[in-house]
C-alpha cells in the first residue's frame, strides 16, 4: 500500500515538473504517466474489492492533481483545469466513502423494506391479511422448497416487503400477534469478514514434496504440518470424495488451480474475489504443477462447490445466507465453510434454524470468528450452536492482532490467517489476511477427514481437531492450532 501511494504522488510530481519545463519535459511526462499506470495496476492488485481500489485511487489522484495545479500556478501556466479535475476526483472519493459506509453498516439493509416473518406450524399467512393490507405489504415464502416435514419453522418463514417508513410499526404490530406469529425481525445486511492488509513477513520453508510452484511461499502449510499430511496422503485412497461448500461471494470455477475439482453449483462465478480465495485455501489441487497447494493432494480427496450468499460487493442478508446454507445442505455438502458475519450478540433465529437443518443433514459447519479483536460470542454466525469457530494466528503462531477470540464458545480452534496465499478471481494468486482465511484452512482439513470417514460427525470431527492440535502461547484466547497430519492419521487409523 505504501509503495502504491508513493508511486501515485511521484507520478504526479513528475507530470507537474514536465509541464513546467521545456527541456526534457516530454521524457519526464512519459515517465510520470508510466508510473501512474503502475500505480493503477498496484492498487488493483492490493485491493480485493473494486470500491476499495477506486476510493484509494480517487483520493490520491485528487491530491496529485492539486499538486500539479499548484506547480503550474507558481509558473503562471494553465492550472485551472487540473484544479477542477482534482476537486472532482476528491468529490468522487468522498462519494465512494459515503456509499461504502452506508452499505457496510452491520444493521443497514440491502433492501430496507424487507422483514422476515415466521408463523406457527398450524398458521397460514392469509390469517394476517388485515395487517398486510393495512401496511400494503407484499409477501412470498422465504424458503419455498422447505416442507413442514423437513422443518416446521423454516417452512413457515415469509419474506415481506413493506415501505421503509412503516417497517418499525409493522414489526411491532406483527409481534403483538402472538397467536399467529412466532418470530419477526428485519432482514438485515451481513457482510464478509473483510480481509486485513498486513505487511509480508519473510520465512524459510524446508524441503517440500509438492511440485506446486508457489508452495514455498505458503507458511501456513509449515505451521499445520501440511507437508507431512501430503506425504501421508500419497498412498491413501479416500472412501469417497468429500464436498466442501464455500458460502461466500461465489467462486471462479474456471481458475486453473481449482477447475478440475469444482462441482457444478450456483456460485460458479466471483466478481468480488473473496470466495475464490477461500476456495483455494480449502481445496486447490495440490501437486499439479500449478500455483498453490492446499491439503487436497492431487485433487483426490475434496471437491469444491459454491453458494453465492453475498453479492459482488460482499454483502448479503440473513435470508440469503440462510438460503445458501440450506441449498448446500440439500446438495449433500460434507463441510459448509462460512467466512462472513456481523456483530450480533443474539444469533438470528433464521440462521440458527438453517445451521440446525444442515447439521441434521450431516454437514459440518465451520465459521470465522471475525476480525474485530473482540469476543466472537458477540458475533454471528460464530455464536450459533453447533458450529466450529476458527480464529487466526500469525507467522509467529500468536493470535493475529485483528482476530476475535473464540474460547468462550463450545468449539474453538485456531489456524494460520495472516498473509495467506491463494486464488485471485479471474486468474493469478494473491495474499490476504483474516479469519476468512483461517476458516477454509480448517474446512479443507475437515473435508479430508470426511473423505476418509464419510460417517464422521460434527462433534467427532471437532474432538479430533482439538485432540490432535497443539498448544500455542495464545491458545487460551483462540484455541489450539490445528495439526493436519495428526488429525488425518487419527481418522485414517480407525477406518
Amino acid at each position: 500500500m505504501i509503495i502504491t501511494d508513493l508511486l501515485t504522488i511521484s507520478a504526479f510530481l513528475l507530470i507537474a515538473r514536465a509541464a513546467t519545463r521545456e527541456k526534457r519535459g516530454p521524457f519526464m511526462m512519459l515517465f510520470g504517466i508510466s508510473l501512474l499506470a503502475l500505480s493503477v495496476v498496484g492498487h488493483t492488485l492490493a485491493f480485493t474489492s473494486v470500491y476499495g481500489a477506486l476510493t484509494a485511487l480517487t483520493a490520491e489522484f485528487g491530491v496529485g492533481l492539486f499538486l500539479v495545479a499548484g506547480l503550474l500556478a507558481r509558473h503562471h501556466k494553465h492550472a485551472r483545469p487540473f484544479f477542477y479535475l482534482g476537486a472532482i476526483s476528491l468529490f468522487a472519493c468522498v462519494l465512494l466513502v459515503g456509499i461504502t459506509h452506508f452499505v457496510s453498516s452491520d444493521r443497514v439493509l440491502i433492501n430496507k423494506a424487507t422483514v422476515l416473518l415466521e408463523l406457527g406450524p398450524d398458521d397460514r399467512i392469509e390469517e394476517l391479511e388485515g395487517t398486510l393490507s393495512l401496511f400494503d405489504a407484499q409477501y412470498e415464502r422465504a424458503f419455498p422448497r422447505m416442507t413442514l416435514k423437513e422443518d416446521e419453522d423454516l417452512a413457515q418463514v415469509y419474506l415481506i416487503r413493506v415501505r421503509s417508513r412503516h417497517v418499525e410499526k409493522f414489526i411491532r404490530t406483527l409481534s403483538a400477534d402472538t397467536e399467529n406469529v412466532d418470530y419477526v425481525d428485519v432482514n438485515y445486511s451481513v457482510g464478509l469478514e473483510e480481509p486485513i492488509v498486513t505487511e509480508p513477513v519473510q520465512f524459510v520453508s524446508g524441503p517440500v514434496l509438492e511440485n506446486d510452484p508457489l508452495v514455498a511461499d505458503q507458511w501456513g502449510l509449515d505451521a499445520i504440518d501440511g507437508h507431512e499430511a501430503h506425504a501421508y496422503l500419497q498412498d491413501i485412497t479416500p472412501a469417497e470424495k468429500a464436498r466442501v461448500a464455500i458460502v461466500d461471494t461465489g467462486v471462479d470455477a474456471n481458475h486453473e488451480d481449482i477447475r478440475s475439482v469444482f462441482n457444478a453449483s450456483p456460485g460458479s462465478s466471483d466478481l468480488h474475489g473473496h470466495g475464490s480465495h477461500c476456495a483455494g485455501i480449502a481445496g486447490a489441487v495440490t501437486n499439479n504443477g500449478l500455483g498453490i497447494a492446499s491439503l487436497n493432494w492431487e485433487g483426490r480427496f475434496v471437491e469444491v462447490t459454491a453458494y453465492k450468499a453475498l453479492n459482488d460487493q460482499g454483502f448479503g442478508t440473513i435470508e440469503s445466507i440462510a438460503q445458501s446454507i440450506l441449498d448446500a445442505a440439500r446438495d449433500n455438502a460434507d463441510v459448509i465453510s462460512m467466512s462472513l458475519g456481523s456483530k450480533s450478540p443474539t444469533s438470528p433465529k433464521i440462521i440458527v434454524d438453517a445451521v440446525e437443518f444442515a447439521l441434521r443433514e450431516g454437514s459440518i459447519v465451520i465459521v470465522s470468528a471475525g476480525n474485530s479483536n473482540e469476543d466472537a460470542i458477540d458475533h454471528m454466525p460464530s455464536n450459533v450452536p453447533g458450529v466450529i469457530v476458527v480464529s487466526a494466528v500469525d507467522e509467529s503462531l500468536r493470535k493475529a492482532s485483528f482476530s476475535n477470540t473464540n474460547t468462550s464458545l463450545d468449539r474453538p480452534i485456531a489456524a494460520p490467517g495472516v498473509n495467506i496465499l491463494s486464488l485471485r478471481s479471474k486468474g493469478g494468486y494473491v495474499r490476504m489476511s483474516g479469519t476468512s482465511m483461517s476458516t477454509p484452512m480448517v474446512s479443507g482439513l475437515v473435508g479430508i477427514m470426511r473423505s476418509l470417514d464419510p460417517n464422521l460427525s460434527a462433534s467427532d470431527a471437532y474432538k479430533i481437531l482439538k485432540d490432535t492440535a497443539r498448544d500455542i502461547p495464545d491458545s487460551g484466547q483462540v484455541g489450539r492450532l490445528i495439526n493436519a497430519a495428526e488429525a488425518i492419521k487419527a481418522v485414517h487409523s480407525v477406518n
